[in-house]
């Protein structure tokens, strides 16, 4: 598809949308990771106590909190984002049909510094 000018004439949106669902599947693979790291914190007990009783799951444990709880909250904000994403993706294919190339720049930034971050923290 080619769009307006000559300056966009080579474009045909395909980037765009690729980083985009490079974005959702950096989500989906740290959700994933994250899911089966906290079920397994959560069912693992390690260490008995002191006083002879059960011994702890994982999960209880500083060091296996700070590790993980970090990792949950940015898989939750991947995935808003990665929603988010799809809006401005949807958007600007409109606008750019349209002839209007005003938000063209802001989501290439926006995507690729996305892509850059979602695939370094899910790597």
């Amino acid at each position: 598809m080619k769009f307006g000018n000559a300056a966009y004439n080579s474009m045909d949106n395909g980037l765009l949308s690729f980083d985009h669902a490079t974005v959702a599947d950096a989500s989906t693979a740290l959700s994933r990771a994250v899911c089966i790291a906290t079920r397994y914190s959560a069912v693992r007990r390690q260490f008995g106590s002191q006083k002879g009783g059960p011994e702890t799951q994982v999960i209880d444990y500083k060091t296996q909190q700070a590790r993980l709880f970090p990792l949950l909250a940015s898989a939750y904000a991947f995935r808003f984002v990665s929603v988010w994403l799809k809006w401005l993706y949807t958007n600007v294919t409109q606008k750019l049909q349209a002839n209007d190339f005003s938000t063209l720049p802001e989501a290439h930034a926006c995507i690729a510094g996305l892509k850059s971050l979602t695939t370094s923290v899910t790597a």
